[in-house]
């Protein structure tokens, strides 16, 4: 089932075709979460699928924040999106309803090629979460892609300002500047505060300190990001290499929209974590007084 012209309209469960469609074990899968401060956050969870309609289940392997947010605040954003081109996607509002511990709630995700045969990591916990709405799956178009690539070629000068800043790591800018690097930018829908993720492969880091992207694709999507909302972007290569930044967006200038990047979050096993800012720690006490 495929939306006319390619919009977003949210429904209130899964439709069939749906469910299916997030069966392959070879696909991206993402999971927006709200964290502490309020932000969205981005993560990564291979093990992660629909149970039917109106259930998704995804599993943990590994700790991260997006576990402990979501005991905090249920409300989640899920977007699954096919591993070839042409690339299609399904976006979901969820909310977490219960966790399990028991073997054969995971058993299906320790059964795939990825896991089966890894001693190392196993999926030992299996989040459940109802349904609240989703989207029809939804095609990324070619085109965009390359007209984005053409426009930032051209257009993002004006945006630099001669200030580098060292919020993003050397290995952040050649993700975000990677030309069909998938991109993916969440933000809290402000009708429901539900984590919205929408693909954007032609955002652009500029000047190690702010993400800039075109609207060349999925222009009425992207133009719902209230000004000075909270955002993240979550970038990956084909290697699987990632990062995810958080910061605000401060609108549309031009023809762009403008992030400013405040924090930036390694997402990479096996020790995910806030890199910049930098912590402050203190130094260790050696001496006492008598």
């Amino acid at each position: 089932m495929k939306q006319k012209k390619n919009n977003l309209k949210w429904m209130p469960k899964l439709t069939q075709e749906a469910v299916e469609f997030t069966f392959p074990e070879i696909m991206a899968k993402f999971v927006a979460t709200i964290d502490s401060d309020g932000d969205p956050h981005i993560t990564m969870i291979a093990s992660n699928k629909a149970v039917n309609e109106e259930t998704v289940k995804w599993g943990q392997f590994t700790e991260g924040s997006s576990k402990k947010n979501i005991l905090v605040n249920p409300k989640q954003g899920i977007l699954f999106m096919t591993a070839e081109m042409p690339f299609k996607f399904l976006q979901i509002k969820a909310d977490y309803d219960y966790c399990s511990t028991e073997a054969e709630d995971a058993v299906d995700f320790n059964q795939t090629d990825l896991m089966r045969y890894n001693v190392y990591m196993r999926v030992y916990k299996t989040y459940f979460n109802k349904v609240k709405a989703a989207s029809a799956i939804r095609d990324i178009n070619l085109f965009g892609i390359i007209k984005g690539i053409v426009a930032n070629l051209f257009g993002k000068r004006k945006y630099k300002t001669g200030n580098l800043e060292e919020r993003l790591p050397k290995f952040g800018m050649k993700l975000f500047n990677g030309p069909i690097f998938p991109k993916f930018i969440a933000y809290l829908d402000p009708k429901d505060n539900y984590p919205v993720i929408i693909p954007c492969f032609q955002a652009r880091a500029i000047e190690n300190k702010t993400i800039i992207f075109t609207l060349s694709q999925f222009k009425e999507d992207l133009k719902r990001i209230p000004e000075k909302a909270k955002v993240g972007v979550f970038v990956m290569d084909f290697e699987l290499e990632t990062l995810l930044v958080k910061g605000t967006f401060q609108g549309i200038s031009g023809s762009r929209g403008v992030i400013d990047i405040e924090k930036v979050y390694n997402s990479m096993p096996p020790r995910q974590g806030y890199i910049y800012p930098e912590k402050e720690f203190r130094k260790k006490v050696t001496e006492f007084p008598e």
